[in-house]
């Protein structure tokens, strides 16, 4: 039969609890607070992982919001210059059809003012011709009052007739 030796069991277990006290207190402490300080630093870090992380989401969220904005603004510039454009040139085409009506309006005033001028010349000559005439006609015989009367009679039937085209 097994003979438990009564000495070697509890020299072994006092041993054992010796050993396990000192391993407790030297190694298993110290190996526990590393442990719960590494636990620390990690959760810390995750923390800062994750706040980092956020702070980079916001930033690219108002980068993305602002690109938005100058985006918007240039093609409100781009709008507004446009519409300006559209406005400069119809106030050219404006001002160049009303420069062509004053021109074309002078040109016919012109006109109707030397239709005027010929008109005037075409009867003095007529006047002229025909008081020769006249007085070719009649050898002298008609006084001045008499030669108005013929004339102003004459006038006024040649300004029935109508303008000369």
């Amino acid at each position: 039969m097994i003979e438990i030796n009564w000495f070697l069991l509890i020299t072994q277990i006092v041993t054992f609890l010796v050993a396990m006290t000192l391993v407790w207190k030297m190694a298993w402490g110290p190996l526990t607070k590393m442990m719960q300080e590494r636990t620390g630093r990690i959760a810390d870090d995750l923390q800062r992982a994750e706040s980092g992380r956020r702070e980079i989401e916001a930033l690219e969220a108002e980068y993305h919001r602002r690109i938005a904005e100058v985006e918007a603004k240039a093609r409100q510039e781009i709008q507004d210059a446009l519409a300006k454009g559209n406005q400069a040139r119809e106030q050219l085409l404006d001002e160049a059809r009303a420069e062509a009506k004053r021109i074309l309006e002078k040109a016919q005033q012109d006109l109707a003012q030397e239709r005027e001028k010929v008109m005037r010349d075409v009867r003095s000559q007529i006047i002229d011709l025909s008081l020769a005439a006249v007085e070719r006609l009649l050898g002298q015989g008609l006084d001045a009052k008499a030669q108005k009367q013929l004339l102003d009679r004459f006038v006024s039937d040649v300004e029935n007739l109508g303008p000369v085209s």
